[in-house]
């Protein structure tokens, strides 16, 4: 477990302030998008079925199930279809082009199988061919943050991901997180609604 722990940390310091600052408006929309949904998103946005179990069981060989839940647990494939239909839209064309490129490569190779049906170790055997590529790098990417962003934009189902993590979710009115705005009239705290 701490070996995942550090993976997550350090995968989370790859997320430099330069990459926040460009992408910022885009993921305020996404917040406010995130706000107006419901908690589970209820069907697939961008992604069909066959995608969506391709893109699972990818992030499922990234973040595998063992003694602590993994990616399939947390949702994560909800997370990365949320991504392209918000704030990563504008990436979801060329994703799209990779996952098709990534499902027609593993067919051909494979008696026409699909990559959600292979066994784990054909699938672990066919990720180490591809995972010096954007397609992996970005669906890797995505596969953690859907684990350790928050519920709200898909992922990260009952906190599982935090849960590893060791997160408490738990809004502070102490300075300097929440102390300016404890007296607002009608100001929710974050996590309110699930103590409530």
């Amino acid at each position: 477990m701490s070996s995942r722990r550090s993976f997550l940390s350090g995968t989370a310091q790859l997320m430099s302030a330069s990459w926040l600052a460009l992408n910022w408006p885009a993921i305020a929309a996404a917040a406010h998008h995130a706000d107006d949904a419901p908690d589970a998103p209820l069907a697939f946005k961008t992604f069909n079925a066959a995608e969506a179990a391709d893109v699972d069981a990818i992030a499922s060989q990234i973040i595998p199930s063992g003694a602590t839940p993994g990616a399939h647990e947390a949702h994560v494939v909800y997370f990365i279809d949320q991504a392209f239909a918000t704030f990563f839209a504008g990436h979801a064309k060329d994703y799209r082009q990779g996952l098709n490129k990534f499902q027609g490569s593993f067919r051909s190779g494979h008696a026409g199988g699909t990559f959600a049906a292979a066994a784990r170790a054909d699938q672990i055997a066919y990720l180490k061919t591809i995972d010096s590529g954007d397609f992996f790098q970005t669906t890797r990417l995505l596969t953690v943050l859907g684990l350790v962003a928050s519920p709200k934009y898909g992922g990260n189902y009952q906190k599982l991901g935090w849960k590893i993590m060791g997160f408490d979710d738990q809004h502070a009115f102490q300075p300097p997180f929440g102390f300016y705005d404890r007296d607002y009239p009608g100001f929710v705290g974050y996590g309110t609604k699930e103590r409530a």
